[in-house]
């Protein structure tokens, strides 16, 4: 091969990686921090699973997945604890940096002795908390939660609630909620982002 030939070549390959790295970049370009949601979340404290009164305080350092439900809840509540079961699945090793959490908006029949195998039903990390009624209203106002209580044949009563569940990062601050249209991929992809700042 010629020295003129194997210089083109040369110079070819060359071009050909930088114009490759031109239109890579931007695939492989960091993606901006998360938005923290400043209209949601709060500090509380409620009697919880662990056996005493808890502050969200407390899971500072890790990232929380919150979620509002009752433990009757006939449909909603266990497809919402089996997906955030799935997300800390879908982390493997990570999810021990992630506390799971579920208030009760029934603190009337859901005591902590009923929510406790409830809750670890799901996953052995979670923990469940119930309050009074007047501290449960102002838990769920803190994340503008919607509940309401509707009667029921089969179960006495019931409640309309909403069904996200929120993604605090590790200074307790809501950083993301999930949809009942997220998937498991992308829960656990938004909560890679956030273990990685």
């Amino acid at each position: 091969m010629s020295r003129a030939r194997a210089l083109l070549i040369a110079v070819l390959v060359l071009a050909a990686g930088i114009v490759a790295a031109r239109f890579a970049a931007p695939l492989i370009a960091p993606q901006p921090p998360l938005p923290v949601l400043d209209a949601l979340g709060g500090e509380f404290s409620l009697p919880s699973t662990l056996g005493r009164e808890t502050a969200l305080a407390e899971f500072r350092g890790r990232l929380v997945l919150l979620n509002f439900g009752f433990a009757s809840c006939p449909d909603v509540c266990p497809t919402v604890l089996s997906r955030m079961r799935e997300a800390l699945r879908g982390l493997g090793k990570d999810a021990d940096a992630v506390q799971p959490l579920f208030v009760t908006i029934d603190p009337e029949r859901d005591t902590l002795e009923k929510l406790k195998p409830y809750v670890e039903f799901f996953h052995p990390a979670f923990v469940a908390m119930s309050g009074t009624p007047e501290a449960t209203r102002e838990v769920t106002g803190l994340f503008k939660v919607y509940y309401e209580r509707e009667e029921n044949p089969q179960l006495g009563y019931g409640f309309a609630h909403s069904d996200k569940i929120y993604l605090l990062d590790r200074q307790g601050r809501v950083r993301g909620t999930f949809a009942n249209t997220a998937t498991t991929g992308e829960m656990v992809a938004t909560m890679r982002r956030l273990l990685a700042e």
